[in-house]
């Protein structure tokens, strides 16, 4: 008992200084958006001298477009993390109840694509030739067809566990696989369906890299680049770019914080139904 004991202190020893590896720059970085200019080039974790809050983030939303920014990142995200849930769940669905050569090569397609890179080159005359090259649509279905198939690989796991009694019993209560799915499969699917939406909405939030390559205009530009674009303005002014990484971080941190309980449910569901 008291090895165990020792060992249960030691772990959580471990995750407290990893804890702080995560919060020491975080905080660093909030705590240095409230400095002057001069006092934010130092680099120091410490509590500002003279607080500039009002006038730091006031030139932060003047001059950083973060409005229009956080505009395109809510449309864009929210359209895709839409689209790629839904998808994925019907895809499921679909490969967990029936078990042919066709559901296990989709499958196995599916888990390729997990691990495929995507070519610029094909996907650049793809959205050519569908009109959607430099759209918020096309930049849409991009992120769809990267996060599909992660979204797929954990729904298919849980919905093979889902006994298909219920199918059976709601067959002869006359209900269709439509009202079906939507009435029965999907509440089933709550815990699982958060961790899965938490872990899509900061993948596509963070991404800068797919919107820098396929959205050539910049008033189309998300949170990630608008702090690119505002660094180019603002390359000595640390406090003012601090300012910007926070707000883009912020929606990010609100959603993971709030919904931290049901990622650590999903998994715990997921390992012990799996």
């Amino acid at each position: 008992m008291k090895k165990a004991r020792l060992i249960r202190m030691f772990l959580e020893f471990c995750m407290w200084m990893c804890t702080l590896i995560v919060l020491i720059p975080y905080a660093m970085v909030v705590l240095t958006s409230f400095m002057t200019t001069r006092e934010a080039g130092l680099f120091r974790l410490r509590l500002p001298t003279e607080w500039q809050i009002i006038e730091n983030y006031a030139l932060v939303f003047e001059r950083g477009g973060i409005v229009r920014a956080f505009i395109n990142s809510v449309h864009i995200t929210g359209v895709a993390v839409v689209l790629i849930l839904l998808s994925a769940m019907l895809l499921s669905y679909y490969i967990g109840r029936v078990q042919n050569k066709l559901t296990r090569g989709l499958y196995l397609f599916i888990v390729v694509g997990m691990t495929a890179p995507i070519s610029l080159v094909t996907t650049f005359q793809l959205l050519s030739y569908l009109n959607l090259l430099g759209t918020r649509m096309g930049v849409i279905f991009i992120f769809c067809g990267m996060l599909i198939p992660f979204a797929t690989f954990v729904y298919v796991g849980f919905v093979k566990t889902i006994p298909r009694e219920l199918d059976e019993a709601a067959s002869i209560d006359g209900c269709g696989p439509t009202h079906y799915f939507f009435v029965v499969i999907l509440p089933l699917l709550k815990p699982v369906l958060f961790t899965v939406f938490i872990l899509v909405f900061m993948a596509v939030w963070n991404d800068a890299q797919t919107i820098l390559f396929f959205l050539g205009d910049s008033n189309d530009w998300t949170m990630p680049l608008a702090i690119y674009r505002f660094f180019g303005y603002f390359h000595a002014d640390w406090n003012l770019i601090f300012g910007a990484v926070f707000l883009s971080t912020l929606p990010v941190l609100i959603i993971y914080l709030f919904g931290q309980r049901f990622i650590i449910d999903g998994m715990v569901a997921g390992s012990i139904k799996g």
